[in-house]
């Protein structure tokens, strides 16, 4: 028998290991029965991707069957199950570059049981940073090359608390449950994340920690899974956080001759990518990104209007250089699905929402996008009531358009935000 794939190799393993314990079969049992070594046994049983075979022989396969009692459709449709319980929205972004420390440390601390307790405060991580950073795709990648180890991952849109509510009772259908209001439809979910094991809850876009604490309120005490939570909030509560950053120079670089097709799509790093492209394509790749900051929404428009337009990367530069504000207007003739906004609307939006909740904030904003971006005194507002400027800046942390330093009374915005609050200051 052929395991064609990742997650139908780790099905078989959770399915023998839920069959054995089911029938009171022990591994030594299976090893008798099979006539194989107790290291195959223990590799079949592993639930490691690393160790379960990829062809089970025939025989061996059929007398697995005929010990735990289970037939090939029994097995199918265990499968299939898996594969049901995957509603992840976003599609696995081919373009996908980096990152590759943020999900090993999201792999290691969610399955490392001496660090991550029961608790769901202590079992979650949330995943913050500025809006276009690229929360959202890592989140998603995440997802999709573990989506093996999982018996089900769960994805929640958590924009607001009434979206937040609809959206965590909608899985009740998902996981077959039938209740039809939605306090019922949200009661048969936690009983369900309290009664199974190896899953994984996304909560994406919880903008907040308001909306981050009404999430985690949403788990059921004893649940016994993995929870992660995408957000701009700097401010994460109990909850641990794993922060996402703008591209560096050459990561950035990577990614932009990856999207704007310059380079062929398996070429993956900095030391694979090289060596294909000129000094000058390079240099001016890692000077665009550069002048970006590394914000991976601006990069993928970018390298989408080099690709549509054929502009090439110096004459992007070049219009980037005259005209900013109306290159992060554009998002491109072909709309993406996984983050249909362009970098303009992302922080206007932001700006907005955090105006919305101090008055303040704009204006500091506005005084910001005239500063020099990496170093602006909180002196400056020595004159405001102390309560209001701390609500203004919490406001501004919140949707991470600023970075604060307080030990040197200091806060740091994006020079793409300056560059989108001018543009709305110039009218």
């Amino acid at each position: 028998m052929d395991l064609t794939d990742d997650l139908q190799r780790m099905a078989f393993s959770c399915y023998l290991n839920e069959r054995s314990q089911e029938l009171s079969i022990t591994p030594q049992k299976i090893e008798d029965n099979l006539g194989v070594e107790e290291r195959t046994v223990r590799r079949y049983l592993s639930k490691d991707l690393k160790q379960i075979p990829k062809t089970i022989k025939p025989k061996t396969y059929f007398d697995i069957k005929t010990l735990l009692k289970f037939s090939d459709k029994d097995f199918e449709y265990y499968v299939q199950i898996r594969r049901a319980r995957f509603n992840v929205p976003v599609a696995r972004n081919r373009y996908f570059t980096g990152r590759e420390d943020i999900l090993i440390k999201l792999h290691e601390a969610l399955n490392d049981k001496h660090e991550i307790v029961v608790k769901p405060a202590q079992r979650a991580k949330a995943l913050s940073g500025l809006g276009g950073v690229g929360k959202n795709q890592t989140v998603a990648e995440f997802a999709h090359r573990y989506q093996a180890e999982y018996s089900a991952v769960l994805w929640v849109l958590a924009d607001g608390k009434d979206l937040l509510r609809s959206s965590f009772a909608g899985l009740s259908t998902l996981l077959g449950f039938k209740a039809e209001k939605q306090d019922d439809q949200i009661l048969a979910v936690q009983s369900w994340l309290r009664n199974n094991t190896d899953w994984l809850l996304i909560f994406d876009n919880a903008e907040t920690l308001d909306i981050l604490t009404a999430a985690k309120n949403l788990l059921p005490t004893d649940a016994n899974g993995h929870v992660l939570f995408s957000t701009r909030a700097q401010a994460t509560g109990s909850l641990a956080s794993v922060t996402v950053d703008c591209f560096d120079d050459d990561t950035g670089a990577v990614f932009l001759l990856r999207r704007s097709k310059l380079v062929a799509m398996e070429l993956a790093t900095v030391e694979e990518v090289r060596p294909s492209v000129t000094n000058n394509d390079w240099e001016t790749a890692t000077t665009l990104v550069h002048e970006l900051g590394g914000l991976a929404l601006a990069i993928d428009q970018a390298g989408a209007y080099i690709e549509q337009t054929d502009c090439g990367l110096a004459g992007y530069l070049t219009r980037f250089r005259t005209n900013a504000a109306a290159l992060l207007k554009e998002r491109g003739y072909v709309q993406s699905a996984d983050h249909p906004e362009a970098v303009y609307k992302t922080f206007l939006l932001a700006l907005e929402n955090a105006e919305s909740r101090s008055p303040l904030a704009g204006e500091i904003m506005r005084d910001a996008a005239l500063l020099h971006p990496d170093g602006i005194s909180e002196k400056l507002y020595g004159d405001c009531e102390p309560l209001e400027l701390d609500k203004a800046l919490a406001a501004l942390k919140d949707y991470s358009l600023i970075q604060r330093v307080p030990e040197r009374k200091l806060f740091t915005v994006h020079r793409l935000v300056q560059v989108v609050i001018r543009d709305v200051c110039d009218g």
